[in-house]
């Protein structure tokens, strides 16, 4: 605690935190093959949004001081420093102690920059402290010196860095989210500094709204809502980059997976393909968004399956997908749309999984249902004489597993109580995909699991 972030060692791959299920083995590589924390986790980060797309140009800032290319700018800074504060008197209403500076020092002796106090600036090296108690979080080694501020030594305070990055960079245009641009906040106070202090043109400013997830702010400083590496692997890219290009900038985007979110925004942006290839009349909007959001050059196509017709679909053992959306379609898909439902059955797995509503899951739990043990006693005697004639029937086609699964519920409790009881023993519900066809999906090892917990229950 206390050191940059840059010179903080990587973590081990096996315990960083990552679900190294989600990764390639090229970006396994390129996680291994990073020098330290901060770059760890922001190659995660570069991951996630260049598979939406995305093709920025990565600077590191310890870069750009250890090159010197902010030499200019820290000295214009240290220099300015009764400037640096009337404005932060007059636009934040801060009041600085008369010895602030807006430098703070990497000790040369423990290494941490969160516990360092620069007190004085010479026209050539500052006057710093690594005070013991500066900060709860970490504790200064005590350590007093001059030093230059060149090079690396250190760096300016968040509030003077952020301008002093667009001097370096050339930057004109960056947004923010719109809490910095409140009344007084660093937008305002880095624009001060532009005019005042750095002698540039103040970029445009984008305030853009916040993303929630379930209602929350996503605050990547405070390790809220999801990763951006779990958001680009619910949806495919262009899908991803739709839900963005739809929305404005200043509008919030409350997302949450755990609701029909998901199925409702493939539907938005089928919609948008229709109207962009003039299959449909309708909000041109959408069509420019849909427009936006490809990542490569797109191929029109007069049928896109729907995503909840594959979510549902996809689970009943009986259902080919294919078969089935040719049957939709009245006409036999073509290589395109066949590539889309397999893509689309990738990710609708990973929103059963992991997100989708109880009512959209037709597979048998993991877990012994908690609704199974509403089961009455006959019900529970027509469940022990299925597994028997699941036994004595090992190799029958679904088709007569069925038919002999009916004959048993008619000789017994009756068809809708014995089928109602088989839906609850696999999926808590009273409800689902044919019997046998389920049965029959259901492997071997869960079937005994269940009727195993079924016994403990009697």
């Amino acid at each position: 605690m206390g050191q940059p972030l840059y010179r903080i060692p990587k973590p081990d791959l096996e315990k960083c935190g990552i679900d190294l299920s989600q990764i390639s083995p090229a970006e396994r590589q390129d996680l291994e093959n990073t020098n330290n924390f901060a770059q760890f986790y922001a190659t995660d980060f570069i991951h996630a949004f260049r598979s939406l797309g995305c093709g920025q140009k990565i600077v590191w800032s310890h870069e750009l001081y250890e090159t010197g290319k902010m030499d200019d700018l820290i000295r214009l800074a240290l220099d300015q420093v009764q400037a640096l504060k009337k404005i932060y008197q007059e636009v934040a209403k801060y009041q600085l102690p008369e010895n602030w500076y807006p430098f703070q020092v990497i000790c040369p002796v423990c290494g941490k920059i969160g516990t360092t106090l620069v007190t004085a600036w010479d026209g050539q090296e500052v006057t710093f402290e690594c005070q013991e108690n500066k900060v709860s979080w970490a504790k200064g080694c005590g350590y007093k010196a001059k030093i230059s501020p060149f090079g690396g030594t250190g760096k300016l305070l968040w509030k003077v860095d952020w301008p002093a990055h667009w001097a370096a960079l050339g930057v004109n245009v960056e947004g923010a989210g719109k809490d910095h641009s409140s009344a007084g906040g660093s937008r305002d106070m880095a624009n001060a500094e532009c005019q005042q202090v750095f002698h540039i043109p103040v970029p445009f400013n984008i305030p853009y709204e916040w993303i929630l997830i379930r209602g929350a702010k996503m605050s990547s400083s405070k390790g809220v809502g999801i990763s951006a590496r779990e958001f680009s692997k619910l949806l495919p890219p262009t899908v991803g980059r739709f839900l963005f290009a739809s929305r404005p900038y200043t509008q919030v985007i409350d997302f949450d997976p755990g609701t029909m979110a998901i199925p409702d925004l493939f539907d938005e942006y089928d919609q948008g393909a229709k109207i962009a290839w003039g299959l449909e009349e309708g909000d041109q909007r959408l069509a420019r968004a849909f427009q936006l959001a490809q990542v490569a050059q797109v191929q029109p196509t007069s049928f896109l399956p729907r995503f909840r017709d594959v979510v549902i679909w996809m689970q009943d053992p009986e259902l080919n997908l294919e078969t089935e959306f040719a049957k939709v379609k009245k006409a036999p898909l073509n290589d395109i749309e066949k590539a889309l439902i397999k893509e689309r059955r990738g990710y609708a797995e990973i929103w059963l999984a992991n997100y989708a509503p109880s009512e959209y899951q037709l597979r048998p739990k993991a877990t012994f249902p908690v609704e199974a043990k509403i089961l009455s006693n006959e019900q529970k005697k027509f469940l022990r004489d299925l597994q028997i004639l699941l036994a004595n029937n090992e190799n029958l086609p679904a088709a007569t597993l069925q038919q002999k699964i009916y004959e048993l519920a008619k000789n017994s409790i009756g068809a809708k109580k014995a089928f109602e009881s088989i839906y609850l023993l696999l999926l808590g519900k009273k409800a689902g995909p044919r019997a046998a066809w389920l049965l029959r999906a259901t492997s071997a090892e869960l079937l005994a699991s269940r009727f195993d917990d079924l016994a403990k229950l009697s």
